[in-house]
């Protein structure tokens, strides 16, 4: 049964208008410099290859690998979850719908009995079962989302029951991201076992797109299924490049040898953009917050006055116009967008951090570090490149000898799980905006050091308020959880939120988005 068609006329007219208006805030199109769509899609090859690109080349198409940001938007082009949330809302996509037991234990789903993968396999329940095992069991940095399942039950060919052993509130939100509840055929992990996924032979789809064609390190190419059991999707031939230099992405743009780039723009980039004749900008507010991790485990930021030290110094206004070129907005604490996300408290908790400079100095002293070289550590790409450079700025202030240390994305992540970083920039993202599964992870344990707690910190009583939020379907409840849980934050400070992004995505007027905070080429549609 194929999901409802989507208004695509109204998307472009509201993109046309707002390109028109040249403005562009929350959920809205900021047009290009002429304000004029019409022109160039009435003149659109239909049947052209659509080429996007990233800040790094694909590596891999098995969940058990993928780590980065791109690699996960890649597997969204070929792999469907049982559900997705576009715009907010709750969309079955492999599952035509489902049921959640009054207790919160059990999933029930109901597949679409067309659902076939590209092979030509039909998709069953005995595929579901497998894949959310493997994600559990085998698949370390997404497991922890599924620690709690006790077993699939397969109810028959088309039906299937996930029996857990506490109830997940925000579970289903997470279920949406291809990295914990995408669907994998079983015949062909089983068949290829460590190499599935790593050539265009052995990668079998169950979503849109199959891969056709992968040149290492220099592209991949997929196009769309005949056989797909959704909507039709409107760009048929797409080619994936990795360009991560932005100011080349956005050169690319311009040229028009670069369809839509899948990397946040900001600064001159971003206004380069807007000002071009055949590119456009589309934004919507997400839950990707930019924070400071400091080392709870070890080093001068085990003490927390430290860490205190380190809020008082941020200056989160100026960190959102320097490092994001004031696409955002300031919060609190993490994911503060008030009732934009499920459950959230929607308050100003009892300790709070203004800037205040002489306050971070005193502490430092107070606590002897008056000094201290600290090496801020991150990546060597946007926006951690500049905000490393920014946050070393913030650190000599207060009195510490603060040292700046970037690397390739692989070799920070190899630091930081081997507990070698004492405090750097970095995000936590999530496409739910649901409370529990956004935020959680910031002090979940469970999740150190590279599944969101970036800060190593370890704490029963947040485990605990961590879990019992996510225990409850009662909103009320989980509000009252989430206060305490941010009050803790607050005084412990693990972490210091400084904003949440708004995505601001360069692409080609000849296409609209349907959810900018979504990497799915499946989600855009040409511009008629």
């Amino acid at each position: 049964m194929k999901r409802t068609k989507r208004v695509l006329a109204v998307l472009l007219a509201l993109s046309m208008a707002l390109a028109g208006c040249g403005g562009g805030g929350q959920g809205e199109t900021s047009g290009s410099g002429s304000g004029d769509q019409g022109g160039a899609s009435s003149n659109i090859d239909h049947d052209r290859q659509v080429v996007y690109g990233g800040a790094s080349m694909i590596v891999n198409f098995n969940v058990k690998y993928i780590t980065s940001a791109n690699d996960i938007a890649a597997a969204d082009q070929v792999y469907d979850t049982l559900v997705r949330k576009i715009n907010g809302e709750f969309v079955g996509y492999l599952a035509k719908d489902w049921e959640i037991s009054e207790d919160g234990l059990d999933y029930t789903f109901h597949l679409q009995e067309d659902a076939t993968f590209s092979n030509g396999d039909p998709i069953t329940a005995e595929d579901v079962k497998f894949s959310y095992e493997f994600i559990r069991d085998e698949c370390s940095q997404w497991a922890w989302v599924h620690e709690n399942l006790d077993n699939v039950e397969v109810v028959d060919e088309h039906t299937v029951i996930l029996h857990y052993t506490t109830p997940d509130a925000s579970l289903l939100s997470n279920l949406c991201n291809t990295q914990y509840g995408g669907v994998f055929s079983k015949k062909a992990y089983e068949q290829y076992g460590e190499d599935y996924g790593t050539s265009v032979d052995t990668i079998v789809a169950s979503g849109p797109y199959v891969v056709t064609d992968w040149e290492e390190n220099v592209s991949v190419t997929m196009e769309a299924r005949d056989d797909y059991y959704g909507d039709e999707v409107d760009l048929k031939h797409l080619k994936y490049v990795a360009i991560a230099d932005m100011n080349a992405a956005v050169v690319a743009l311009q040229t028009g040898e670069l369809d839509l780039y899948f990397n946040p723009l900001t600064g001159v980039a971003l206004d380069t953009v807007r000002a071009a004749d055949n590119v456009t900008v589309s934004e919507a507010l997400t839950c990707r917050n930019e924070s400071i991790y400091m080392n709870c485990s070890t080093g001068i930021f085990t003490d927390v006055r430290m860490r205190q030290a380190v809020a008082y110094a941020i200056n989160k206004e100026e960190a959102l116009e320097v490092c994001g070129s004031g696409m955002g907005q300031v919060v609190i604490y993490p994911c503060d967008l008030g009732d934009r996300v499920t459950a959230n408290p929607d308050y100003v908790p009892e300790t709070t951090y203004e800037y205040n400079v002489e306050k971070a100095k005193a502490l430092v002293e107070e606590c002897g570090n008056v000094g201290a070289t600290v090496t801020i550590k991150s990546y060597n790409t946007e926006p951690f490149a500049t905000m490393s450079v920014w946050l070393q700025g913030a650190l000599s202030a207060i009195g510490l000898n603060a040292q700046v240390e970037t690397m390739e994305r692989s070799a920070f992540l190899d630091q930081l799980s081997r507990n070698e970083v004492e405090i750097c920039p970095f995000s936590w993202s999530n496409t739910s905006f649901d409370f529990g599964a956004a935020v959680g992870v910031y002090m979940n344990s469970a999740n150190r050091p590279t599944s969101g707690n970036y800060s190593q910190y370890v704490n029963p009583e947040a485990d605990e308020l961590v879990a019992l939020g996510n225990s409850t379907n009662d909103e009320e409840q989980r509000k009252e959880y989430y206060r305490q849980l941010m009050d803790l934050f607050m005084e412990e400070v693990p972490a210091v939120a400084m904003y949440a992004v708004i995505n601001a995505i360069g692409h080609s007027d000849q296409l609209v988005m349907e959810d900018a905070g979504l990497y799915q080429m499946a989600l855009v549609h040409w511009a008629e």
